[in-house]
Formats: C-alpha cells, structure tokens, sequence
C-alpha cells in the first residue's frame, strides 16, 4: 500500500536497515536459519510505532495487511493508521470483491476518522477502539490480525515468507519517512455476513511512516504477485517527465533468490471507463534477472483512505514469467489529476485480451 508518505523514522536521522547484502537466498517456507528477522534488517522495534518529531502534525504511520480468496475474487484489508502528534487513529477494514467497486456498494467498507487515542498504542500486542487486534507473534515475521463486528469477523495469521524491501531515501515519495513491503502467506478465517470463509492465500503487509500531507499526491503504480515462498515479485513506480511509469523500486524472488529491482515500467491496459483492466510489468533486477509479469484483473474497488488520494485497487491474476499467481494492482492518483487526465480529456486504452 502505498502513497504519498515522505523514511528515517528515526529522529536522529540514523538507518537501522541492514543494507550489506541487498540479496537473499533463501527457498526454506519456514525461513529459517540466516533468513530470521533479524538477517532480514528488522528489530521488534518494528513491529511497534517509529519514533516520529514531536513539531510534525502530520506525521503518520499506517499499519496494512491484506488477504485474499482467490476462487471468490475476494481481497481485503486491515488498514488502522495513526497520527500520532493529533492524537488520533483512522482508517479500518475493507473486503472487496467483483459485486461491486464504489465504497458503499462493497461487502465491507468500514471507514472512520479522527479516533481518539488517549494513549499511544504499543503495536505488538494492541486491541484497537474499532476493534482491530494485532499481535505479533514473533517479531518481524508472525503477526495475529483478529477483527469483530456485525458484518465481519476476522482471525487471521499471517507468516512472513522471505525478507522484506525496505524503501527510504533513494525517492523523494520516502525522504521522510520509512516503508517496508513483505509478502506472506495468510491463514485463518473470516465470516462475511454471517457465512464462514477459510483463508489459505500468499497476501503481502506494509508498515509506513513519515509526513503525510495532502495535496501532494503523485502517479504511483503498486503491483505484487505472490506465486510461492520462492516466486514473487513486487514493482513500484511513477511517471517520469516523458508520461512513462518507470519502475524505481521493487523486488524479484525467483528460484528462491531475492534481489532489488532496478529498472522497469508499468504499463496498464484500461477499460471503456479508465479503470485498469490489464497490466504488464516489466523490469531488472541487480542480478541482471529479467522480470515479465502480465496481470488481468478480476475485481476491483475505488479507494480513497486519505482526502488527496484516489486510487483502483484491483485484484489481478498475475502470469508471472509463465507461472500462475494471485496479487493486486494499485493504481493511485490525485482525485484533480484523474478528472484532468481521464474524465476532462479521457484517453483510453484498450485492455488487451484476458
């Protein structure tokens, strides 16, 4: 999940990230030996609120773990995120699928602003005031996503399955602040409107933090595939002066080894509508390693957690360098540059064929 969030996290500008091996060799599900949380550049510190400046309002950190069932085209999220400096929790959960895209047509879109937080909350073990509950397990690695109200209950654990990328001073999008992307396999249950639904899926989480100010959303691609423990894959981009949304950051894990992306570009087939109906990801990593990842989507959703932020998050079956997998889309605006770029002037591009 991402946006316009500016990465230290730290206040006195230092990097806890271990950045001495940008590649990672690992095919073990269980990740264990060299490949714990700790090889992977991430402390229990992590798993709690950064520290932030006390003179920044806006200083924001997001909590986000997602989930899918991939035979229903259903994908969801816990997305709680803080302001800590105001005082306040927003954000929530949400379950989409292909019934519908608009926020209040979705099986679940429980939104909220502006919760009192009378005290911070301590993330490794917390029971939030709209009844999120997150506990991590072990640190870096095994998170307990629980959820309670009348049309959705969630009991969730996700399991980390490689190292996560690490985003934070090489982009003006993190200058601030810090991000993590870490893909994960999700086990558990959910009920949906009273019915009982098992989860079994590879989903992906993210941790944010720095300034988040309005008004100052840019172009952002956010695409993730998740084939197995050994197979994925994870590009971020943006548009570059030409109108070309360049890959600048991401991951490839193929044969069980991890390296950073370096180079790409995103390109998305759209609909009579505007909305992403095809995907193509193309790219490099360090290791001189091609990337090709094709994606259809099959459901959707429009997103809007923050005022200056509109986004198609689309739940995308993925061919990624010939092998089948399940992740997402998300195709991320301005709300003005939507309307100037697609509804004043639409330029359409056909999807190509599914």
């Amino acid at each position: 999940m991402t946006g316009n969030t500016d990465r230290t996290g730290n206040t006195d500008n230092t990097d806890n990230t271990d950045n001495t091996d940008r590649t990672d060799r690992t095919g073990d599900a269980d990740n264990t030996g060299s490949t714990d949380a700790a090889g992977w550049g991430l402390t229990e510190a992590d798993d709690r609120l950064h520290p932030f400046p006390p003179d920044e309002p806006l200083w924001t950190e997001t909590v986000w773990f997602s989930w899918m069932v991939p035979e229903r085209h259903l994908l969801g999220y816990v997305y709680p995120v803080f302001r800590p400096n105001l005082g306040v929790q927003f954000g929530g959960v949400t379950v989409y699928d292909a019934s519908a895209h608009l926020p209040w047509e979705l099986p679940v879109r429980h939104w909220q602003q502006h919760i009192p937080l009378p005290e911070l909350p301590d993330l490794r073990d917390a029971r939030l005031a709209d009844g999120i509950t997150l506990r991590a397990a072990r640190p870096g690695h095994t998170y307990d996503i629980g959820y309670a109200s009348d049309e959705l209950t969630l009991d969730l654990r996700y399991e980390a399955l490689m190292r996560p990328l690490v985003s934070g001073g090489e982009s003006d999008l993190f200058a601030q602040g810090g991000h993590l992307d870490q893909p994960g396999r999700v086990t558990g249950t959910m009920v949906l409107h009273g019915e009982p639904i098992a989860v079994d899926c590879f989903a992906i989480r993210d941790r944010a933090w720095g300034p988040r100010r309005d008004q100052r959303q840019r172009r952002v691609g956010y695409a993730y595939g998740t084939a197995s423990a050994t197979e994925a894959f994870l590009a971020l981009s943006g548009q570059d002066r030409q109108g070309t949304d360049r890959v600048w950051t991401g991951y490839l894990m193929r044969d069980g080894v991890w390296s950073p992306l370096v180079a790409g570009e995103r390109q998305v087939g759209r609909d009579s509508e505007g909305r992403p109906a095809t995907v193509r990801i193309t790219g490099r990593d360090e290791l001189g390693r091609a990337l090709s990842a094709t994606g259809t989507v099959v459901s959707r959703m429009v997103f809007t957690p923050y005022p200056s932020m509109f986004a198609w998050c689309s739940m995308t079956r993925w061919d990624l360098d010939g092998t089948p997998c399940w992740g997402e889309d998300q195709d991320v605006w301005s709300p003005r540059r939507w309307r100037r770029d697609m509804v004043d002037a639409p330029a359409a591009t056909p999807a190509e064929p599914g």
